[in-house]
């Protein structure tokens, strides 16, 4: 990807209409979440995003033994610790600190619920059980010296790049020593390589990390200032809390919805963590949770008033743990703050060190569970401008390295001999190309994984399906869930700094599945990272109508030959094609959905972005298949004079309407072919040509809410393909390129028609010249020779314009993000 002054990048979404219902293809969704979609972020009330993002969970979620967290989520106690657990507990017997006799912490005379304060001073003695705990430990090794400290305090906002909008009311907080430690690895390699900048391990980067004070008054209007110092940064701190004075026999959605909210949180702000921890106190019942990309579990509830061991065992690993037990990722470390004060990062891959330049993408981590993709813009060791790409995927997903390679390879052998290296060189030509890859090591030792890392092996056939949001009841066993099911996918990514900076809001990527409700949340996913050469503009970014034209007809060129060697892309839109300057050329990117056509290993997920998503593929059907009917032999004609007979039907006999069993719907190349035209139509009506605006802009901006109004349940999108009527809505410049794509549209549909012509057999390349068709409609001398100079400006979109929008429509895709600020343009 090239480098360009209002660049950066971006991805996404997809539409439908007849034919009798077809069967579920492995590719059918289930439900829409949108904790990804950069609406989310822009919201201005927390408790709707809480309830969004909450609401974008499972229903129910697994529940295992406090013994099972211990053996495979629970930090380890240092070796020498392992066996001492029950010295510690003689040695808080003995200080007074914990009665052995009335099973009582000195700290609390009464239970929570007995207490009248407010539920923050209730637990606040909680923080002074943990020291009096770390210190009784110390007794036994002097040298022990813990990494986290417990911090009790309902008034703190931990703070972020972002602003709070997180108030846990308890959480750890790590010490610079421990980040340092973490930070050496690479540091060492940066040494290595030769940087010329090596950040110091000594630096506090994470800004203080050190116990707030622990004032429990709540600011008041008296006028004068409290004296405390600055909130924590959400960087620095893990575990959140949340505390109840009453007990588990009553229903605490409220405490849930803000543990969910502030674990997720902290997983979306920090790309350095690979998990988080958590707790909820309601009385003296104490629940842990942990919170990864692939599950979600909690534990079942234990008494910490009566059970002082597992107390303890709890505030010693978390106290005593390494920052990557505890959650950070060991490879990706801070680096310095650029002159916007925006946090960078050094990111190691297969032992090499890039260091982040610009955040391209990262709605995608707002979402809890699912690949939470980042995407920035990086450097190397030499200074050379890169893109790093860093998820988590599937278990059994092939990495896009190998997706590339294997696409190349399918390409070079369907070739006839003597045109085997062109056509390779040329598909290879215009993908971007992966540069260095790995799987992510934790320790340089194990691929970090969520189940066989993260979980430490636990069979999650072992936990009981319970519900999130209610009290410990386990479903009836028909409703038990068993082994592995996979959770929603949901990927929007490479959203770019430019159309922020524009205030154009950029569609996004949806993938979902057919994740059953009372099913567990556990998609076991590897993490994974890649770099590739090339920085380019997408297509949402590029200024010159020219140049998309000439990209569009180099990617329709590449999926040519992807498309005869047997595979599809099913993810194209304006933000994974891109126009390189330097090259002249168009690159088609972000390959990880694309997929062999006669490939047996299906996903329950549905991939793409509802703006440039084929028709066939938003309705999950066939829609240009002929309608076949069989009638049988009519009976005679009624007497016109005779009496009518109200008994016998007045619409004559019945036809035996012949419906072929419709086959399970597979996108196609003809899909991804659509979804090129979708991103022709979607630039001209999103941008404007300043030398010769539009002369009808609500025509305009009614044909654009109709058309890509982000909604899988559209109707309008296949009849704008068989008939595309922009109705002087363009600018005039613009206008020259609308005979262009109804040629266009006249081509596919009639391919589409070809097909299908035998349906329920589907052969999509039934028209071998399909591709070359479309390009030769769009991209002629006199269409080129009446854009050649046309630099165009983005439309600024009216939420208030898009239909449902701000009523029961929560996705705000059409809309400039509510309270947001034009930012300048880097």
């Amino acid at each position: 990807m090239e480098p360009s002054k209002d660049t950066t990048s971006t991805e996404q979404l997809r539409a439908s209409t007849p034919p009798p219902s077809s069967l579920q293809s492995p590719d059918t969704p289930a439900r829409l979440k949108t904790a990804s979609l950069p609406r989310f972020r822009t919201d201005p009330s927390l408790q709707n995003k809480r309830t969004e993002l909450v609401g974008g969970l499972p229903k129910f979620i697994g529940e295992i033994s406090v013994d099972d967290y211990f053996k495979h989520v629970l930090p380890p106690l240092p070796i020498h610790l392992e066996n001492k657990v029950g010295e510690v507990c003689s040695i808080l017997n003995q200080n007074g600190t914990y009665n052995p006799t009335t099973l009582r912490w000195k700290q609390f005379p009464q239970d929570p619920k007995d207490q009248s304060p407010e539920e923050t001073k209730v637990f606040l003695p909680l923080a002074d059980i943990f020291k009096a705990i770390v210190q009784a430990a110390q007794q036994l090794d002097p040298n022990l010296e813990p990494n986290f400290t417990l911090v009790v305090n309902g008034y703190i906002t931990p703070m972020s790049e972002r602003g709070g909008d997180s108030r846990p009311d308890g959480f750890f907080s790590i010490t610079d020593k421990a980040l340092s430690e973490m930070r050496k690895k690479c540091e060492s390699l940066m040494k290595k390589e030769g940087w010329k900048d090596v950040p110091k391990t000594s630096e506090a980067p994470h800004g203080t990390t050190s116990e707030p004070e622990r004032s429990l008054q709540p600011p008041t209007n008296t006028g004068e200032k409290l004296k405390r110092p600055p909130p924590p940064p959400v960087y620095g701190i893990t575990a959140p809390q949340e505390f109840k004075k009453a007990n588990f026999t009553q229903k605490f959605d409220d405490d849930i919805i803000k543990l969910m909210w502030n674990m997720s949180r902290i997983l979306a702000l920090d790309p350095c963590r690979r998990f988080t921890l958590g707790f909820t106190i309601e009385d003296c019942s104490f629940r842990l949770w942990v919170l990864n990309r692939g599950t979600l579990l909690r534990t079942q509830a234990f008494d910490f008033m009566k059970d002082q061991r597992k107390l303890v065992t709890v505030f010693l690993s978390f106290a005593l743990s390494s920052a990557e037990n505890m959650g950070w990722d060991p490879t990706i470390t801070f680096s310095h703050r650029d002159s916007d004060n925006r946090r960078q990062y050094n990111i190691i891959v297969n032992e090499r060190v890039y260091q982040t330049v610009t955040t391209l993408s990262d709605y995608s981590a707002d979402n809890p569970l699912g690949r939470a993709t980042r995407v920035w813009k990086v450097q190397d060791a030499q200074g050379k401008t890169r893109v790093l790409k860093d998820l988590w995927l599937e278990h059994d997903r092939l990495e896009e390295h190998k997706i590339y390679e294997n696409i190349v390879k399918d390409v070079e052998n369907s070739a006839p001999p003597e045109r085997k290296e062109k056509r390779r060189n040329t598909v290879a030509k215009h993908l971007l190309t992966p540069l260095d890859h790995c799987r992510v090591k934790v320790s340089g030792i194990a691929d970090d994984d969520t189940n066989l890392v993260i979980l430490r092996g636990y069979d999650m056939k072992e936990a009981r399906t319970v519900a999130l949001m209610s009290p410990s009841k386990s479903n009836p066993p028909k409703k038990q869930s068993i082994g592995f099911s996979f959770s929603d996918d949901q990927d929007a990514e490479f959203i770019t700094q430019a159309s922020q900076d524009s205030g154009l809001q950029v569609p996004q990527r949806v993938v979902h599945n057919s994740l059953q409700e009372t099913e567990i949340p556990n998609a076991q996913r590897y993490h994974y990272r890649i770099v590739f050469e090339e920085y380019a503009t997408t297509i949402y970014d590029e200024r010159y109508l020219a140049n998309i034209l000439k990209a569009i007809a180099d990617v329709l060129l590449a999926l040519r030959l992807i498309h005869f060697a047997g595979w599809v892309h099913r993810d194209i839109s304006g933000g994974n094609l891109y126009y390189h300057k330097e090259r002249n050329i168009g690159l088609i990117g972000d390959l990880e959905y694309a997929k062999k056509v006669d490939a047996r290993s299906h996903h329950n997920v549905r991939t793409g972005t509802p703006y440039f998503m084929a028709s066939e593929a938003l309705g999950n059907k066939y829609s240009f298949y002929p309608y076949p009917i069989d009638p049988k032999q009519p009976r005679a004609p009624l007497d016109p004079l005779e009496e009518y007979d109200e008994t016998i039907p007045s619409d004559g006999p019945a036809l035996n309407v012949y419906t072929p069993t419709p086959p399970p719907f597979n996108h196609n190349a003809l899909h991804d072919i659509e979804s090129v035209w979708w991103v022709l139509v979607y630039t001209i009506l999103f941008n404007e040509d300043p030398a010769g605006p539009s002369p009808n802009t609500s025509a305009r901006q009614r044909l654009m809410n109709k058309l890509f109004d982000g909604q899988f349940n559209t109707t309008s999108r296949l009849p704008f393909l068989r008939d595309p009527q922009f109705n002087g809505c363009l600018a005039s410049s613009f206008s020259s390129l609308v005979p262009g794509l109804r040629e266009y549209a006249r081509r596919l549909t009639a391919a589409f028609s070809a097909a299908e012509m035998n349906y329920p057999i589907i052969q999509p390349l039934s028209n071998p010249q399909i591709h070359v068709d479309c390009t030769r409609a769009f991209y002629t001398k006199p269409i080129l020779g009446a854009i050649t100079n046309v630099k165009m400006t983005y439309v600024k979109i009216r939420a208030q314009d898009v239909p449902g929008s701000g009523q029961k429509r929560s996705s705000n895709h059409l809309g400039e993000p509510e309270g947001s600020q034009k930012k300048k343009s880097r």
